[in-house]
Parts: C-alpha cells; structure tokens; sequence
C-alpha cells in the first residue's frame, strides 16, 4: 500500500507501535529471565504494568478514531528480537550479560520514543481528537523514564568500575 497522506502514515505508524508493545511484553519478560543480577530483573520486570497501560491508551486512541486495533510488523522490531534470541544464546558471562540486557532495553527504548515522537507529531498536525496526543504523551513520558533508569545503572556500573 502507498501512503499518499500524513494520516495513512499515522494509520500505519501508530499499528507499528501496537505491534511494537504487545512484542515488549514478551520482550522484557525474557529480558528480565535472562538478565545475571536481581537489579536488572528488577528492571524490566517492574515496566511490565507501564507496557500493560500503554498497550490501553493506544487501543483507545485506535477506539477513538474509529480504526480496528490491529499491528502492523516492523524489520527494526523483529531485528531486535532476533539480537536478544542472539545474544540469549551466546553470553554466558553474568557481567556482560546484564551489559546486554540492558543495551537491548535501551536500544527497544530509542525505537519506542522515535516511534512516539513521530506520531505526537502527526497527530499536532493532523489535529486528531483528544486523548490521541495525551495518550501517546503519556507513553512518552513513560519510556522515557524506563531509558533513563536503564542509563543510571549503566552510569552506577560505570562508575563502580573506576573505583575499582
């Protein structure tokens, strides 16, 4: 399908996102099994009632402008999964396996606020009903913070490491 207006590119971009969430749900489960220390699970297995919430206000924001809540798959998604299956398999290291752990979180973060960035955007411009922007605000908001408490253990981690 050609997308020929800004509103079939926020049609498609918002099931990207659906798709996106609902894979993150599995996602920060193996995340949270697979990661070494209590800390990380802690983690990603605190964020699975944020993931449950956002999943709610995009299905709302699909009940809003009258569309079936459907995904739609994404190459960079599904790559992402394929480098926690990858890296599931091969590091065996409890350090460098929290190191992955949370490089894949923040990496599915950046792709979650990229995607959210870009439909806030559309929906400003597209003048879409409310609660489609505070919606996908508020899930901003959200993955934002779950990037960040990811970045203060790498921060926390980093500098343990000097001091040693």
């Amino acid at each position: 399908m050609s997308i020929t207006s800004k509103r079939e590119l926020f049609d498609r971009e918002l099931r990207k996102l659906y798709h996106a969430e609902i894979e993150i749900l599995d996602l920060h489960s193996d995340l949270s099994d697979a990661a070494a220390s209590e800390e990380v699970r802690a983690i990603f297995g605190g964020h699975e009632g944020d993931t449950v919430d956002q999943i709610d206000r995009i299905e709302e924001i699909f009940a809003v402008l009258d569309m079936e809540p459907r995904e739609q798959g994404s190459p960079i998604m599904e790559g992402l999964l394929a480098e926690k299956d990858q890296f599931v398999a091969e590091v065996e290291d409890d350090d460098l396996r929290d190191l992955d752990v949370i490089s894949i979180g923040m990496i599915n973060e950046r792709l979650e606020i990229t995607l959210l960035d870009r439909l806030i955007m559309l929906a400003d411009e597209l003048d879409l009903p409310d609660p489609t922007v505070s919606n996908l605000n508020e899930n901003r908001i959200e993955a934002q913070k779950a990037l960040e408490q990811m970045q203060q253990f790498l921060e926390e981690r980093r500098h343990q490491s000097e001091t040693h």
